[in-house]
């Protein structure tokens, strides 16, 4: 087993993304794992420039202890939901054209509506 990482003095809660790469799951997924392992969460919010935008961080030391979990075999994930497995890649390709599809059937409508409007 790995000894947990020690967080800097300065960092005690962790995003989304580097949750899902302590945990190797795939990002939708993290929220999941946070609300069935009991990992605390809380919004933190972020001023730019076109406004702000509020955001979920989650407890390092609660997402150490479910890596701990994981690594010991205490925890096992659905295979759909790791980053590591055919199942997850299968499933970020199908989210990724899923997306896609979207994306051109909006474009579609985007222009159908121009060319019916003259």
């Amino acid at each position: 087993m790995t000894m947990p990482e020690v967080p800097p003095p300065d960092l005690s809660w962790v995003t989304a993304d580097r949750a899902a790469a302590l945990w190797t799951v795939r990002r939708k997924y993290v929220p999941q794992v946070a609300s069935v392992h009991g990992v605390g969460t809380k919004e933190q919010k972020s001023y730019g420039t076109f406004g702000g935008t509020t955001f979920t961080v989650y407890s390092y030391a609660e997402v150490q202890r479910v890596v701990a979990a994981l690594e010991s075999g205490e925890v096992v994930l659905d295979r759909s939901w790791r980053a590591d497995t055919e199942e997850g890649a299968r499933g970020a390709r199908r989210d990724a054209l899923t997306t896609c599809g979207c994306v051109v059937l909006m474009l579609a409508v985007v222009i159908a509506l121009a060319l019916l409007s003259k």
